[in-house]
Formats: C-alpha cells, sequence, structure tokens
C-alpha cells in the first residue's frame, strides 16, 4: 500500500512596489513653484516700486510747498508800515509793498521784491528769483537793504532756498493782479474813491533730481492784506 504524498500549495506573497513621485512630476511642481516665487516677487518689486515713487513725489511736494509758503508769508506782509498813522498825518511817502522784475505782455515776471516793515520797525527788504547754476535751476532769496530783482544773479548774498540736490526748478512765474473797485463816486471835487485789490499768483515747477520722470508744478494765489485807497 503505497502512500500518496499531497503536494503542499505555498501562496507566494505578492510584491507591491510603492509608487514615488516621478521626474516629471517633479519638474513640473518645481516649474509651477518657480512661477508662483517669481510672481510674489514681482508684486513686492512693484510695490516697493510704487512705495518709492510715492515717497519721492511727497519730498518734492513738501519742497515746493515750503518755499511758496516762505514767499507767501512775505507777500502778506508787502506794505506794512510801522508807522502808518504818523506817514498819513504827514507828507511822508510810503513805498509800494511789491515789485516786480521784467514783466511780459500777461504781466508774469521771474522775480519779486517784497518790502514791509517788522514788528520792530525795522525796514525789510527781500528779493526773491530763480537762477540757472551749474544748469541746476533753484530759487533764491536776496536779503540786501537795497537788493532789488536788477542785482545780479551771481552776487554772493543770494541764499538758495530750494535744496539744488533734490529738486532742479524748471520754472517760476510771480503775476500780479491789480483790480480796482468803486465805492464811491460824484465827489465834490468830481473824484472816484477806488480800493485796490493785489494779488499775486505763484507757479513753481520743480523736478526731482534723483529721478526726473517726477515732476510737479504748484500754483497758489495770495492777496496782499495792506490793501490801499485812491482817489
Amino acid at each position: 500500500m503505497y502512500l500518496r504524498r499531497q503536494k503542499s500549495t505555498r501562496v507566494k506573497p505578492e510584491l507591491v512596489s510603492s509608487r514615488g513621485v516621478t521626474l516629471i512630476e517633479l519638474m513640473i511642481a518645481l516649474v509651477i513653484m518657480s512661477i508662483v516665487t517669481l510672481g510674489a516677487v514681482q508684486l513686492s518689486a512693484n510695490v516697493f516700486s510704487t512705495n518709492t515713487q510715492s515717497i519721492q513725489m511727497i519730498q518734492l511736494s513738501q519742497e515746493m510747498r515750503s518755499v511758496i509758503q516762505l514767499i507767501s508769508r512775505d507777500i502778506r506782509r508787502a506794505g506794512y508800515n510801522d508807522d502808518a498813522l504818523a506817514s498819513f498825518l504827514s507828507t511822508e511817502a510810503i513805498a509800494s509793498g511789491v515789485s516786480m522784475g521784467t514783466m511780459d505782455d500777461n504781466n508774469i515776471s521771474n522775480c519779486l521784491r517784497v518790502q514791509y516793515d517788522s514788528l520792530e520797525g525795522n525796514a525789510m527788504n527781500v528779493v526773491y528769483r530763480m537762477r540757472t547754476v551749474n544748469d541746476i535751476g533753484r530759487v533764491s532769496a536776496h536779503f540786501g537793504a537795497t537788493a532789488t530783482c536788477a542785482t545780479d544773479i551771481t552776487d554772493d548774498a543770494w541764499v538758495d532756498v530750494t535744496d539744488p540736490l533734490l529738486t532742479d526748478i524748471s520754472g517760476l512765474e510771480f503775476r500780479l493782479n491789480d483790480q480796482l473797485t468803486d465805492i464811491a463816486e460824484n465827489l465834490s471835487n468830481g473824484n472816484v474813491i477806488q480800493v485796490g485789490l493785489q494779488q499775486i499768483s505763484i507757479a513753481i515747477s520743480a523736478i526731482l533730481r534723483t529721478d526726473n520722470t517726477i515732476n510737479r508744478t504748484i500754483i497758489n494765489e495770495v492777496q496782499i492784506r495792506n490793501q490801499f485807497l485812491t482817489v
């Protein structure tokens, strides 16, 4: 009697390979990451550039407005006479508070002279004009007692009131607007009393030295407070 040997059925383990990232998928991921990174960098650069231009525009505007405020302050004081009552009662002549340089057909000049008395009674005289030195425009002031718009622009007493390292002044204009209004008529002597209103228009144009694409023009009108009567 023979015993038949049964064959053993042994199950072979199935090999399952883990699926990793292929080279193509890795390259695609790197490209996407690069695009996102470049976009973020470009956005940051644009924001930084915009902020820089805004700061530069603010600097230019502040420089120009500081000059206009300086000139406007003196214009408002023009013609003030500390001894006005005594001058009115006597024959002493009162000098005009504002005088302009050579004007064109539109009453526009690049130079302005302002005269007034200080609170201490001292006669003040200041001249503002545009000068060009080393091809850079600047607004300059002369505080000499006898200075006028005819004073040579090379005079050592001129003081720059704008920073030539920051701005290049491309234009400075003063326009004198005189308005006379009748307030009384048919006087006994036949004359007419008029009130005079003097107004100075200041226009200044400037370019930023560090970026000549940034420029601005500011216009301001100033009324002379010391109005006058003419008969």
